[in-house]
């Protein structure tokens, strides 16, 4: 009995071994479904509240940008769209995820975006914060502050639209906002766009909504009425 039992245990083990990876897989695909059902709910439940539109992925939201990081890796999607009014203009955010190999592995990379809608189509104005490489490496718009070129890197293929943005009273603005000196946005076509690193939080949105209408105050009204 000793020996059945013993190879019983030897036969028994292995199946348990494999079985176990198996189970820890199902389990892990099953709490990550319900994780997502339950954000869903969330997005659903919060842009109803506030009278948006949602939706739980959307691939036409990608096309807000054509430069990185919305050029970047694989697999690109658009999860948790929020689409609505706020403020008089339209507001845009998601979560933007793509995913990038090196050798073997496979890493994942998520960003929040929030945007608002301009008066009118305008070229690119990135704008982005100087550090010791850019100083040394990037080229970028120069402006009569030398405070603001030490602390804030400007690209347009439009010289002429930067200049007009921004004017020596919004440099004095960015140079004051704590904001400015953290968040980094862009005019691109229709948009006004801020992005950072990491999933979308609800509870952030309208921080970075009310930052991007004061972005959007400090633009003389001629700028929109050029050709």
């Amino acid at each position: 009995m000793e020996a059945w039992i013993g190879g019983a245990v030897v036969v028994l083990i292995p199946v348990l071994c494999l079985g176990v990876p198996g189970l820890a897989v199902g389990l892990a695909i099953y709490y990550s479904h319900r994780a997502r059902q339950r954000r869903m709910a969330q997005c659903a439940a919060w842009a109803a509240y506030h009278g948006f539109q949602y939706w739980p992925q959307d691939p036409s939201a990608l096309t807000i940008s054509g430069q990185p990081p919305f050029t970047l890796g694989s697999g690109r999607q658009a999860l948790d769209v929020v689409r609505g009014q706020f403020r008089d203009v339209h507001l845009h955010c998601f979560q933007y995820r793509f995913h990038t190999t090196s050798g073997d592995s496979q890493s994942t990379h998520d960003y929040q975006v929030v945007a608002i809608s301009l008066p009118a189509m305008r070229p690119l104005l990135d704008i982005a914060h100087e550090n010791a490489l850019s100083r040394r490496f990037e080229k970028d718009i120069v402006f009569e502050n030398q405070a603001f070129n030490d602390r804030f890197k400007i690209a347009s293929p439009s010289p002429r639209f930067a200049y007009d943005v921004i004017h020596p009273r919004t440099m004095e603005w960015m140079l004051a906002d704590p904001r400015a000196h953290t968040i980094r946005w862009r005019f691109e076509g229709s948009w006004l766009i801020t992005y950072r690193t990491g999933g979308l939080k609800l509870e952030e949105v309208f921080y970075y909504a009310d930052f991007l209408h004061q972005v959007l105050a400090q633009v003389p009204k001629h700028v929109w009425s050029e050709g």
